[in-house]
């Protein structure tokens, strides 16, 4: 996958997790929708203007906008995976938590559950 297309990805999930449509954004960004809509297809190089603009839009860095750590070195870990942003970490963080919480709900083996007594007052 090519870079640009990454950054259209990126900048769909982006968009999405804050709950924005392309319109939302387009207007908030100063930029049309038609040309958001390219953006995400990885069918225009966004200027680093633009970059900026849907940054401050997003409310979130440059670099968290390109998806990268802030150095080569930089990973995010969760267990013994390794991510190259947060939100991929968190992704995967929340689907391995559900699947624990799934697993072991309700089953033998899993946390107990039980009343204790209540003692009586005289």
């Amino acid at each position: 996958m090519r870079a640009i297309q990454r950054f259209g990805k990126q900048l769909q999930r982006l968009r999405i997790r804050r709950g924005l449509t392309q319109e939302q954004l387009a207007v908030t960004a100063g930029l049309s929708r038609t040309f958001l809509t390219r953006l995400e297809l990885g069918q225009h190089d966004p200027s680093l203007s633009t970059l900026v603009r849907l940054a401050k839009a997003l409310k979130i860095s440059v670099t968290e906008l390109l998806g990268e750590s802030v150095s080569a070195s930089q990973w995010w870990q969760v267990g013994e995976n390794r991510f190259a942003t947060r939100e991929e970490a968190e992704d995967h963080a929340r689907i391995v938590s559900e699947m624990f919480i799934v697993r072991f709900q309700n089953k033998p083996g899993g946390p107990a559950r039980r009343l204790l007594p209540v003692r009586e007052t005289k």
